[in-house]
């Protein structure tokens, strides 16, 4: 597994990152205005995806396959952002202040 290295030298602390690769995709399928399909890329497993298109963007219900932050819903987002290029953001609530918070943000290039 690869590995870097990453050091403040002010304060002398130093710490190893271990980088992993890990399968991220939406397989999504669509049946007029509506889309449905697997996220696939969670800690949790597969999650069932579904949702409707506006504009550049496709807005989704995440359902996970296990309770993430306090239960199984979150939203992700998958927009255009290029020629080559898309977005994935996921949004949850967060359990302690309530509020919508990104919890990741892929972008995907094609090359």
């Amino acid at each position: 597994m690869p590995r870097s290295r990453h050091c403040h030298n002010r304060l002398g602390n130093c710490y190893w990152r271990r980088s992993r690769t890990r399968e991220i995709r939406a397989d999504l399928t669509t049946s007029g205005a509506t889309y449905s399909g697997t996220y696939v890329g969670s800690k949790s497993g597969p999650a069932a995806l579904s949702g409707s298109r506006t504009g550049d963007a496709i807005n989704l219900d995440i359902r996970w396959a296990k309770i993430v932050n306090g239960d199984r819903d979150a939203q992700m987002t998958v927009e255009k952002i290029g020629a080559d290029a898309m977005r994935l953001t996921v949004t949850d609530i967060d359990p302690k202040t309530g509020k919508t918070v990104v919890t990741s943000r892929i972008d995907l290039n094609r090359t």
